[in-house]
């Protein structure tokens, strides 16, 4: 049955994606076909990234969003594009200098607690870092400065989506071949550094693979947020526990999720497109809410 329930969530949102409206074959190729390998990749790189930062910080909340990762790689992108450098580049380093400081915040706090907190901080001053950027450089409007950290996905290129897609395949092929080292962590760096794991470097490797494609996908989707909370604990919820199961399932419920919110963002006000963040912030918040309420004791 469970089984079942993937691939229904993996499938009938990509189906919706691709021939909502019965387009035409072009459109469906030059349009769809992109749009969907961008939600698809996105999705499921932000939710196999969330099972390894709730994994090895201990923390249920952690994700991308959360800790600041995919703010990060929005300020980058950002700058980027105001003083004219490669968008993607500027995401990277944003994101990965987001990974360091997240990464020095565990080792300075080493309470999963503060460091959730700290990661929000940083969430909440790269994103006002972005508005006020925009703002003092007019190279973008606010509203598309908004619209960028709300999450707002527009097809690309075909070759460009192909691209990004498949950098989120090798990024989760690589955290499979570590996922035993994810477990090990997860269990705690006594266990993990006795098992012959050196936590401190492991951690820092699986929270550099798995923020690589999340990074590059903010540069020309923005920010969203929820997909690497909700997804991880909901496949939990299926059964799937360990690394090994854990990261590739909720990659594929995650691409579906996203790619679900990315038909609802088209087709719910349309011809209005709403900001694919949007969708996923409504559905999210209240599992978000569901997930803090289970795990601080509110069943008693």
């Amino acid at each position: 049955m469970r089984k079942v329930a993937v691939v229904l969530a993996v499938f009938i949102p990509s189906l919706l994606l691709l021939f909502w409206g019965f387009p035409p074959t072009n459109i469906v190729l030059e349009l769809r076909l992109p749009e969907l390998l961008l939600s698809f990749g996105f999705g499921g790189s932000l939710s196999a990234a969330g099972g390894v930062f709730q994994g090895t910080l201990k923390n249920p909340l952690a994700e991308p969003y959360t800790l600041g990762t995919a703010a990060g790689a929005a300020l980058g992108a950002a700058v980027a594009s105001v003083f004219r450098f490669p968008v993607e580049w500027g995401a990277l380093v944003g994101g990965l200098l987001s990974v360091f400081f997240i990464v020095l915040s565990f080792r300075v706090f080493s309470d999963p607690l503060s460091v959730l907190l700290f990661g929000v901080g940083l969430t909440a001053f790269f994103s006002a870092s972005i508005l006020f950027l925009y703002a003092l450089f007019p190279v973008y409007t606010l509203q598309e400065a908004l619209l960028f950290t709300l999450g707002y996905i527009m097809p690309v290129k075909i070759s460009l989506s192909l691209f990004l897609f498949v950098v989120s395949l090798v990024s989760l092929a690589l955290l499979i071949f570590r996922s035993r080292n994810l477990d090990l962590i997860s269990l705690g760096d006594e266990t993990a550094f006795f098992s012959g794991v050196d936590p401190k470097r492991e951690r820092f490797l699986l929270f550099l693979i798995s923020s690589v494609p999340v990074s590059l996908f903010v540069a020309y989707c923005g920010v969203i947020g929820f997909v690497g909370i909700v997804v991880p604990h909901a496949v939990r919820f299926l059964g799937y526990r360990t690394g090994k199961l854990l990261l590739p399932v909720s990659f594929l419920v995650g691409g579906g999720a996203l790619s679900l919110s990315q038909w609802l963002a088209r087709t719910l006000l349309y011809p209005t497109v709403l900001p694919a963040g949007v969708i996923t912030a409504l559905l999210g918040v209240p599992l978000f809410l569901y997930i803090l309420w289970r795990y601080t004791g509110g069943r008693g």
